[in-house]
């Protein structure tokens, strides 16, 4: 969804739909940035763009033929900045989220020539869309900054519910980066990997954070459990990265899965 600034503690539905209000009323610009922190509209969608082909289709590229005939969801969309890449890939695309400006996204996209897309407004614990009605379902930052581990498994029961049978599924969640955050190392990063069952032994945290800051980690074992139990085959295993166009090439703070429905 976002990495958000302001500091007060409340609900992430609350609080995010505040906040990014509060930043539509502002400017264009300071609502489109407010997903990515981007310095200006036009360069969040493009690192939007990065963003999709690194941590979405590149992943899943392995698993998936003919994305031109395919449907594809995105589970909180925010200002369109990845939806947009991704309209240009698939047939159609769906846009999931909570905020209450989904007409300003709308006319971007517009702007942009993009047309096959239709964007929902959500409460932030389902998707209102028919069972077995898309072919890919994506999501990036966003599971990170929900800070109740059963909308997580609910959100896990709903992505099975929509997506068609042999359907993917690429997601992303918060992890456990006390050693390789922000850190190139890969040694680093599989030792959080190995500690995680012991520093977090439930599975899950939830944490207390301001607005937009991260308020679940989930451990990547137990993300596995939880897809498995959920009826998904888990394809791999991915770890969020920071790449062009900051130039580098880091540990991010998020880990991900991708899953296909049996």
């Amino acid at each position: 969804m976002a990495t958000g600034k302001e500091i007060e503690n409340r609900s992430h539905i609350v609080g995010f739909r505040e906040e990014i209000s509060r930043a539509a009323t502002s400017s264009d610009d300071d609502f489109f940035t407010w997903f990515d922190s981007a310095k200006d509209k036009d360069t969040a969608f493009i690192r939007g763009s990065w963003d999709f082909m690194i941590h979405i289709a590149w992943p899943v590229s392995r698993f998936l033929s003919e994305p031109e005939e395919k449907i594809a969801l995105e589970i909180g969309h925010g200002g369109g900045r990845m939806l947009a890449a991704a309209s240009r890939h698939f047939k159609n695309v769906i846009g999931s989220d909570i905020h209450d400006h989904n007409q300003k996204v709308e006319n971007e996209l517009k702007q942009r020539g993009i047309s096959n897309f239709r964007l929902i407004r959500t409460e932030g614990k389902e998707l209102p869309l028919r069972d077995s009605s898309v072919d890919l379902v994506y999501s990036f930052i966003v599971f990170q900054h929900i800070e109740k581990y059963d909308i997580f498994k609910k959100y896990l029961r709903e992505t099975n519910r929509v997506l068609k049978t042999n359907g993917k599924a690429v997601l992303y969640f918060g992890r456990k980066s006390l050693l390789s955050l922000n850190r190139s190392s890969k040694l680093l990063y599989w030792i959080d990997r190995s500690v995680e069952p012991i520093l977090i032994p439930k599975g899950f945290q939830e944490l207390s954070a301001r607005v937009n800051a991260i308020n679940l980690i989930i451990s990547l074992s137990h993300a596995k459990s939880l897809a498995r139990r959920a009826e998904f085959e888990v394809l791999s295993s991915l770890v969020s990265h920071k790449k062009v166009p900051d130039g580098i090439n880091l540990f991010g703070g998020q880990n991900g899965l991708v899953l296909m429905k049996k």
